[in-house]
């Protein structure tokens, strides 16, 4: 009997850890107050067959003490001094063995399903390389404060004449040209040869999910699973609370480094062309900065023109040089 149990018992543990492997990165920095939740949605997976890579960024509180406290064996644990979000996540996509990647910032939470759902649409769906779903927003004390449902609802700006921009209720790309509806990092799950094709963040402080996104869009097909999956925390401590003017600055910075990647051909000024340029320009709410926008486009363009491959990380690398483009951005709210 006793045999019977244990054999039982086996065949269950394997059960739970059946399936692709999948890879989830959490980035952490100074959140002690949070990073303990995040684990545990992890543990709490209905869909076992993950490890989990906490990268920590030269945190000064408690974090790496509080992520140090757990055992399991699918959690690794890695330090480094701080060299931003972006460098804490590509570090630990390049350690990742999982067939699918994701991320899980340190304050936001996974729904116990949320694994087993994605993973089960994209093994439905041998296309699609990228996945992300509806989210719960919720405070620093977890109280919910809404769903935001893609691009359908608490959209981060509006635009004046919605009904001649790129806005479409079925459209995927065309509304993640208009503004990064996935919201966050934590909202991706992508296949590997995704992430093996287009690399991992770029040096963004604000925008590197977005940017990820789009470069993602215009090679893959994407999806939005209708239903809220994560907890996507909103706090004082928010990043994108701490530095507004380069935060639109990386606004304006997103869209004269990918617009071009929908838009390849030069359209002939025909009449169907001229609606689309029309569209464009109705999508983008430039919040102010359409001479910083500008200004990024011609510099990319320069660059390119010089045989330069891509002369719009310069941009996020070249202090000095960023610093001059900062100086013409407008920080108001619309």
């Amino acid at each position: 009997m006793k045999f019977l149990k244990k054999k039982a018992k086996k065949t269950e543990e394997k059960k739970k850890t059946e399936g692709p492997l999948v890879s989830v990165v959490i980035p952490l920095y100074n959140h002690e107050k949070y990073i303990q939740q995040a684990i545990q949605s992890v543990l709490s997976q209905t869909y076992q067959s993950w490890e989990l890579l906490i990268v920590d960024d030269g945190s000064k509180d408690l974090s790496v003490k509080k992520a140090r406290a757990y055992t399991d064996k699918r959690i690794q644990l890695y330090e480094q001094e701080n060299e931003g979000a972006h460098r804490a996540i590509n570090r630990g996509l390049s350690l990742a063995k999982g067939e699918y990647l994701a991320i899980l910032n340190s304050d936001d939470l996974y729904e116990p399903e949320r694994l087993s759902k994605m993973v089960r649409y994209l093994q439905e769906h041998q296309k699609t390389d990228f996945a992300c779903t509806y989210l719960k927003v919720i405070n620093e004390k977890g109280k919910l404060l809404g769903i935001k449902e893609g691009w359908k609802n608490m959209e981060p700006w509006l635009v004046p004449h919605p009904e001649q921009s790129l806005k479409d209720p079925q459209d995927f790309k065309a509304n993640l040209i208009m503004a990064n509806f996935i919201s966050t990092t934590s909202n991706f799950l992508v296949r590997r040869r995704l992430y093996e094709k287009i690399g991992g963040m770029r040096n963004l402080r604000f925008a590197h999910d977005w940017d990820f996104a789009l470069r993602a869009a215009e090679v893959a097909e994407c999806a939005v699973l209708e239903e809220p999956l994560l907890q996507y925390r909103v706090h004082s401590a928010n990043t994108i609370t701490s530095d507004r003017k380069w935060m639109l600055f990386e606004i304006a910075w997103v869209w004269a480094a990918n617009l071009k990647r929908f838009y390849q051909n030069e359209p002939a000024l025909d009449a169907g062309a001229q609606i689309d340029i029309v569209k464009i320009a109705e999508s983008l709410n430039l919040q102010g900065n359409d001479k910083v926008f500008w200004m990024i486009l011609i510099f990319i363009e320069a660059g390119h023109a010089k045989g330069i491959q891509h002369p719009e990380e310069q941009l996020l690398d070249d202090a000095e040089l960023r610093s001059k483009f900062l100086r013409y951005v407008e920080g108001r709210t619309e």
